[in-house]
């Protein structure tokens, strides 16, 4: 297995979101979500500066994810990996560059809502260390009406003997 996820972290490239990247960013995210960000909502995203960030493989844009970063605290604000690419790795190194990215412009922690139904996504989080720590009721919105998020997030602080041992 270890094999196999160094070759595909050999075929990924992530680079800055641009605007010309939202055609693609918008399928993956309208075969993500029933009620998708629009293309307004990421642009407004880019002119204020979040990290946005694109993940490319040979095929072109793989996924897309945007946070925002304030002081010390990283918000993890929408993720998507395209359908044909799901369940291959290619979401996990995505969290990984975010997680990576979030401790290098300095944040403590990270924060993130997933839908309480959205069980894969919420088993990735888990894997990676974040904790439940409340639930946002309706947040979001469903064709029949509202869903609960599941409010999660990662603490980044290390202490010197995390940064030296694997304990």
């Amino acid at each position: 297995m270890a094999i196999e996820e160094n070759k595909l972290k050999d075929q990924l490239d992530y680079r800055y979101m641009t605007e010309s990247d939202l055609e693609a960013v918008l399928e993956i995210e309208t075969l993500s979500n029933p009620f998708p960000w629009t293309e307004q909502n990421f642009i407004d995203c880019l002119r204020r500066g979040y990290y946005c960030l694109i993940q490319t493989h040979s095929d072109g844009v793989s996924g897309f994810a945007i946070q925002s970063i304030a002081l010390d605290e990283a918000h993890l604000l929408n993720i998507g990996v395209s359908s044909s690419k799901r369940r291959q790795g290619f979401g996990t190194d995505l969290l990984e560059k975010i997680i990576y990215a979030s401790e290098a412009m300095g944040s403590d922690q990270i924060f993130l809502e997933v839908r309480v139904s959205n069980a894969a996504a919420t088993s990735l989080y888990l894997d990676f260390g974040f904790k439940q720590i409340g639930v946002r009721k309706d947040y979001y919105r469903l064709p029949e009406g509202q869903e609960d998020a599941l409010l999660m997030s990662k603490s980044l602080k290390k202490d010197w003997k995390n940064r030296f041992f694997n304990n």
